[in-house]
């Protein structure tokens, strides 16, 4: 064989490996790449979903702890305002109150005063019920100081609505007679 035969042979050989390259090209390589295409956009839809539903999954977790929070905010306005009168209980804080302090309680009253309408404005809220307390400590002036701060720090709602003051013992002896007037409030029905 001429060299010039073999040339073409080479060249006819190239150019058929050209084809063929071209031919599994088009038939096996192009329609696969159409698929990772495919699903290259299926995956990135997916992940905007995950990343979507990410963040309604965050929203949602903070409105649960935003009522669980309300939760613990009503028992909270609870202790504040009690949903019934809970005389026992008034009782009790103002006689620890009291002893806390140095304070003996001499006498103690308690009064239902009218209860006091819902706001138009806040419907499904209840009416605010007072109970006035008439009380009668012993003690000295600056325990009754420290007992004032207690009752206006104490957790249920107290108000100091009148206050006499007459001296107990001898003009030169730290002790008093302290009349009080105090009103707390309830959540009526």
């Amino acid at each position: 064989m001429k060299a010039s035969t073999k040339r073409i042979f080479s060249l006819l050989g190239i150019a058929a490996l050209l084809v063929a390259t071209l031919a599994v090209y088009a038939s096996l390589i192009r329609p696969e790449y159409e698929i990772v295409a495919q699903l290259r956009g299926v995956l990135s839809a997916k992940t905007k979903l995950l990343e979507e539903q990410g963040r309604v999954i965050a929203q949602v977790q903070d409105l649960i702890a935003q009522y669980q929070g309300a939760a613990q905010l009503q028992e909270t306005i609870s202790l504040a305002l009690p949903t019934d009168e809970a005389t026992a209980s008034i009782f009790q804080q103002v006689n620890a109150i009291a002893r806390a302090n140095g304070q003996s309680t001499q006498a103690f009253g308690l009064t239902a005063l009218a209860i006091k309408p819902a706001s138009s404005d806040a419907p499904g809220s209840k009416g605010l019920g007072t109970l006035r307390l008439n009380f009668r400590l012993l003690g000295n002036y600056g325990g009754f100081k420290g007992f004032l701060k207690a009752l206006e720090t104490n957790v249920r709602v107290m108000d100091l609505a009148g206050l006499k003051m007459e001296q107990a013992g001898r003009p030169n002896q730290d002790l008093y007679f302290y009349n009080l007037v105090v009103d707390t409030y309830y959540q009526s029905h």
